[in-house]
């Protein structure tokens, strides 16, 4: 599977997809909400201000072209890297260097991607949506969340997934981190609770 930001100068390849994926994820968490109204792309929250997400294992993911386009945030200290394709302000995905995770935004993907995941499995965070939920959505985490999950982690844990990951060298992030000042993070999450998602 080949994916790419919105203006296509960021390409990278997914090795084993769909096989080495649990599908489609949604997080309505103030993190992920805050992060995209930081990028000032709140047009890729749904209604309920989910961002959808799709993990894959570190090691399945291969950069193609555009390196030199990706830039890194973290909300916090010790918050996840989340990295972006700076060229068109596109999330590319979220991973750190613990986990055999590398959750690869809904927006990298071409459209049809639906015909190889047909539903989004698993969702977690709903205490922080906007509106009303659909049916089924937990508060924080759920039983389903975590069987979805879990065995995709555990499987990676135990073959060694995590590594290597293109988005480390030397176990230091590719690029320079941007990590949020207070303000920076206040702001926007200001922004993130009080308007509802624009949608798209």
């Amino acid at each position: 599977m080949e994916i790419k930001c919105e203006c296509g100068s960021f390409r990278a390849e997914l090795k084993g997809f769909p096989r080495n994926t649990p599908g489609r994820l949604k997080c309505y968490c103030d993190d992920c909400q805050s992060f995209l109204h930081y990028l000032k792309r709140a047009d890729l929250l749904d209604a309920n201000g989910g961002s959808e997400i799709i993990p894959v294992y570190p090691s399945d993911f291969r950069f193609l072209a555009g390196v030199e386009r990706l830039k890194c945030v973290r909300l916090k200290p010790k918050g996840m890297y989340r990295f972006v394709a700076g060229c068109c302000n596109t999330p590319v995905a979220n991973t750190d260097k613990e986990r055999p995770w590398v959750g690869v935004h809904r927006r990298m993907f071409p459209t049809g991607l639906e015909g190889l995941l047909s539903r989004v499995r698993a969702s977690i965070h709903g205490k922080y949506a906007h509106g009303t939920l659909p049916p089924g959505v937990p508060q924080s985490f759920d039983l389903k969340g975590f069987a979805v999950v879990m065995p995709f982690l555990l499987k990676g844990m135990m073959l060694g997934r995590k590594r290597p990951s293109p988005f480390f060298v030397n176990e230091e992030p590719l690029v320079e981190v941007h990590v949020l000042s207070k303000d920076e993070r206040g702001a926007a999450l200001v922004v993130a609770r009080a308007a509802p998602a624009a949608g798209q």
